[in-house]
């Protein structure tokens, strides 16, 4: 009789390992068809549209606020207070990095090829690291894993950060879109190893998101839109205080 009840332990274990595999790839090829789709295929129009920037912004502070902070607070009393340091990197980098590329803009109205490769290397790095961290919330639960995916994907349909890259190598280009692909295929056979580091890509990750979410959200009289600002704070701020009691 024990062997057969391990059996079926071990058959329930291996299903949660295959649903977990799953949902992370699945969650992940559906970001890299996103980036893809806003990029080559949508409209100007809806590329640009202010107010589903705006909400998504919304989105993307409350998640922040309520779930990624307090997600980083809890690693640093782990890995310590150090994890910080990589939110402020995230954040320093993103903006240097755009400060130096609208700076060459500003003088020769395009992008060298130089600059180009620095923002295409710095954004396969963050959706590389972004298909990392899914995998790592798909072994914790569908919530998680769906708290996190909505603000990325929305953050993706909107365009909040354009980033308008030309590629003249289609297989760079393939590797590109592919990149929270290949972040969930490393992280789904080392899940251990980037367990490991979890507390340092999420503070990465999350110092990154700010600052997209604030340049976003800085009142413009062309970027602003107030009402859908609020109205993205209000829907996710209610969708996560529903999972905290689920």
């Amino acid at each position: 009789m024990a062997p057969a009840i391990t059996i079926f332990k071990y058959s329930l274990f291996q299903k949660g390992i295959m649903s977990f595999h799953i949902l992370s790839l699945i969650l992940a090829g559906i970001l890299s068809i996103a980036d893809y789709l806003t990029e080559t295929l949508f409209s100007l129009k809806m590329r640009n549209s202010k107010k589903l920037i705006s909400f998504s912004s919304g989105v993307v502070i409350s998640y922040i606020v309520l779930n990624l902070l307090p997600e980083i607070t809890s690693s640093v009393l782990i890995d310590g207070r150090n994890l910080f340091l990589y939110a402020l990197l995230g954040f320093a980098s993103l903006n240097l990095i755009e400060q130096f590329i609208y700076k060459e803009v500003a003088k020769n109205k395009h992008l060298s090829g130089y600059h180009r490769k620095i923002h295409v290397t710095y954004f396969f790095i963050y959706n590389f690291a972004v298909g990392l961290v899914l995998v790592n919330f798909a072994a914790r639960g569908f919530m998680q894993t769906m708290l996190f995916f909505i603000p990325f994907l929305l953050y993706i349909i909107a365009e909040m950060l354009p980033q308008q890259f030309e590629f003249k190598n289609e297989l760079f280009k393939a590797l590109y879109f592919m990149a929270p692909v290949l972040g969930a295929l490393v992280g789904v056979y080392s899940i251990e190893t980037v367990s490991s580091v979890f507390g340092e890509l999420i503070s990465f990750l999350t110092g990154t998101l700010l600052y997209i979410a604030i340049r976003e959200s800085l009142p413009s009289e062309q970027a602003e839109r107030p009402f859908y600002f609020i109205a993205g704070i209000l829907f996710y701020t209610a969708v996560i205080y529903l999972s905290w009691g689920i």
